[in-house]
């Protein structure tokens, strides 16, 4: 069984939230029900509470917060949030997360060649086409052609490179903004320098702790560096329809 007040209390020591006693319920319920038909089904009364605590807090990252957590935002007399909690960190929810230092088709255009080159083996347009037997057929010295003059040495793999040589389609990072929740307040974050560990990419319910970072008057957006946020992940089910290129595509068709 799992104990439903040690993994509150373990979660509330690790993220700082507190979680909603009738999601709880139902994320035990859930739990339980897998361990009974997992294999070793005899263990799963003994499990650690550790192994517990890990088991909820999967499902707490792919749900939504707003039925998972209890908010611990708090907004001032002019409903804003100018602070955030007291607590070492703040436990909150990607909502939104946009790259305002690219235009939008340029984005569009480099999420639509990066998803056509892993998907169909679509080459970029700005890569010259491949002759009959998979080289290159501009007669440019590639980095591939490079590699072939040089013998049989090995060579640390590039994950930056497809296996022609040539530089992969990738997603352009230049700033980006973020509308993070508690599940009732919104706050919008400014990203002031590349934070490595987050991406325009990342899936719409993303959990994030954020460590610090100050509100920026007057505009009341969250300056955020390196230091400032931790990725948690997680991807809820109700939010696996708002991809990157489905959220360009509808703001370039609402002309925003």
């Amino acid at each position: 069984m799992i104990d439903r007040a040690g993994v509150t209390a373990g979660i509330k020591r690790k993220y700082g939230v507190s979680i909603r006693p009738q999601w709880l319920e139902k994320c035990v319920e859930h739990v339980e029900a897998e361990l009974a038909n997992a294999s070793n089904a005899s263990d799963a009364h003994n499990l650690h509470l550790e192994v517990q605590t890990r088991l909820v807090i999967e499902q707490l990252l792919n749900s939504d917060i707003g039925e998972s957590c209890i908010p611990a935002l708090t907004v001032d007399n002019n409903n804003q949030v100018n602070r955030l909690p007291g607590t070492p960190y703040t436990f909150l929810q990607v909502q939104e997360i946009m790259d305002v230092g690219i235009s939008k088709h340029a984005m569009w255009e480099a999420v639509r060649e990066k998803e056509d080159f892993e998907q169909c083996g679509i080459r970029p347009s700005y890569l010259p086409a491949l002759d009959e037997d998979g080289d290159d057929s501009s007669g440019v010295f590639t980095a591939n052609t490079q590699a072939n003059t040089q013998g049989s040495a090995a060579h640390a793999p590039n994950d930056d490179v497809d296996a022609n040589g040539d530089r992969k389609p990738k997603i352009p990072h230049g700033m980006l903004k973020l509308v993070l929740t508690d599940g009732r307040t919104r706050i919008s974050a400014l990203e002031l320098t590349p934070i490595p560990q987050l991406n325009v990419g990342l899936p719409i319910g993303t959990k994030v702790l954020v460590k610090g970072g100050q509100f920026m008057q007057p505009t009341g957006l969250l300056s955020l560096d390196a230091d400032g946020i931790q990725l948690l992940g997680g991807a809820p089910a109700q939010y696996e329809q708002f991809t990157l290129r489905t959220r360009l595509e509808s703001s370039l068709r609402r002309g925003q």
